[in-house]
């Protein structure tokens, strides 16, 4: 059986069809494909799906069950939710789905919350505040804890629908927002994070990210104050944009300032304490559900890191020893930065195994740019300064210094020139490592050989044992020790 596993998301906007593969805990998208059939488009107003909106999605469908049995992929999981839930042919059009091979599960609105809501916490792990999902046909409301998803609702207020919504006015836009959140008893969010799922917001994230000059261009992770939020939407929401804004769809960009509107109103309601946007929702919720407690405790961006790095024939072990060698030479005061020490780790390796002329600017690239799920900003930058330190190169490029603090980057060229020293004296092989030490002590940074490995300290070793030495303010040492190293 296949690996690859697949997700069928029958929304009220967009019908789409993601592949899967990679590990559980951090799945990569192998196919990504969307038709926008806007099935929630009539449904306020007549109660139906019309013909035109059921026709287009079931040719897109019945494409889709075609790339499927051609692919292999037998782990599908198709679902359906606002619009199939709330119109009256709803159950006709799910009856079409099946005669296509399908076995479509409609989603109640808490259900559709709920599962959105472990999408974030999938990737973000030990998340607290409320996820906020918008689609097309209605905007879920999850709150979030350690114990996992909380309670949540389900409001009229999908990207579809805010058009109407928005005619009378912001005044008004406004009094039915606050309503909507008051009859719901809404109060769950208030100094919290405030994730942001669904593609409209996912465009407005991309909409602040050119606005304020932002250096990466993920939107996933990408983080905002309150207050320069509300800044930002206001904007937004008079609808004067700029069409020639990086990787926003037209069907995106039209629905921008509605939803730049409503993101507005609910950040003055709920009084968040930051917004953090979120790639991962309903359909990654929907493979997080199926994972086992094991699985769930991985971390997201360790597994990703790892197979990657696998997949350029670095084995997590040789990282984990490798990372183990350099790690008596940290700073011993800094504590919490072991997964990051050990996925830069696993780059820099595996920067090793791509073009000598390339690999300095790749492995950075891949730090900053590749959707490491479970890393920020600051996580982004530090690692790709440690792949670079470990190519030889410690100036810090500028767009660093706007992610994470002087601090934290000289830290990180610490562990590059590290790796760096490692890969130079043992060549990463696991006895060698087993006999050579690095450690600091009074002053010093001190490299021991033991018997027999006396001979794999040369000139080239000597020159980057003393560049370390030098970035952390220590005398470099060697010794050479008359013990036989345990191997």
């Amino acid at each position: 059986m296949s690996e690859q596993r697949a997700i069928i998301d029958i929304g009220s906007n967009t019908v789409r069809l993601v592949v899967y593969n990679g590990p559980l805990r951090a799945p990569a998208v192998l196919l990504n494909e969307k038709v926008t059939a806007k099935l929630g488009r009539d449904v306020v107003k007549t109660g139906l799906i019309s013909e035109k909106a059921m026709g287009l999605a079931l040719s897109s469908l019945a494409r889709f069950a075609v790339l499927l049995q051609q692919m292999g992929v037998e782990d599908v999981d198709a679902v359906a939710t606002a619009a199939a839930r709330d119109a009256k042919n709803g159950p006709d059009f799910l009856d079409e789905v099946r005669s296509l091979g399908f076995a479509p599960r409609l989603l109640s609105g808490e259900e559709e919350a709920r599962t959105s809501a472990l999408g974030v916490i999938a990737a973000f792990p030990g998340s607290r505040g409320v996820a906020g999902d918008l689609g097309g046909g209605s905007l879920e409301l999850t709150a979030i804890d350690d114990d996992g998803c909380g309670r949540g609702v389900t409001l009229p207020f999908g990207t579809l629908r805010l058009p109407d919504l928005r005619a009378d006015g912001d005044p008004g836009f406004e009094a039915q927002v606050r309503k909507a959140l008051r009859s719901a008893k809404w109060e769950a969010g208030r100094g919290d994070t405030f994730f942001l799922v669904g593609g409209s917001w996912r465009a407005l994230s991309r909409y602040a990210m050119y606005q304020l000059g932002w250096p990466l261009d993920d939107p996933h992770g990408f983080e905002i104050a309150p207050d320069e939020a509300i800044k930002l939407c206001r904007k937004a929401a008079q609808g004067k944009l700029d069409t020639n804004m990086p990787r926003i769809s037209s069907s995106r960009l039209a629905t921008l300032p509605d939803a730049a509107a409503l993101l507005g109103q609910l950040v003055q309601l709920i009084e968040p304490s930051r917004l953090v946007f979120s790639s991962w929702g309903l359909r990654e919720g929907l493979l997080y559900s199926k994972l086992d407690k094991g699985t769930k405790a991985q971390d997201p961006m360790l597994a990703g890191v790892a197979a990657f790095a696998e997949g350029l024939g670095v084995s997590a072990s040789t990282a984990t020893m490798v990372t183990g060698w350099t790690a008596q030479a940290d700073d011993e005061g800094a504590t919490g930065d072991g997964k990051l020490r050990l996925a830069a780790t696993m780059l820099s390796l595996a920067a090793m195994r791509s073009e000598p002329n390339l690999r300095a600017e790749q492995a950075m690239s891949w730090a900053l740019r590749k959707r490491w799920i479970g890393l920020d900003a600051r996580g982004r930058a530090r690692m790709a300064m440690a792949v670079l330190a470990n190519a030889g190169r410690i100036a810090v490029p500028d767009e660093f210094t706007s992610l994470a603090s002087e601090a934290e980057l000289k830290r990180a060229i610490s562990w590059g020139l590290a790796v760096r020293l490692c890969r130079k004296l043992t060549g990463c092989a696991p006895q060698a490592m087993s006999g050579t030490s690095l450690s600091r002590d009074d002053g010093r940074l001190l490299l021991v050989l033991h018997e027999p490995f006396h001979a794999l300290f040369t000139d080239t070793v000597g020159k980057d044992l003393r560049w370390l030495a030098e970035w952390q303010g220590l005398d470099a040492t060697v010794e050479f020790s008359r013990e036989t190293a345990r191997v």
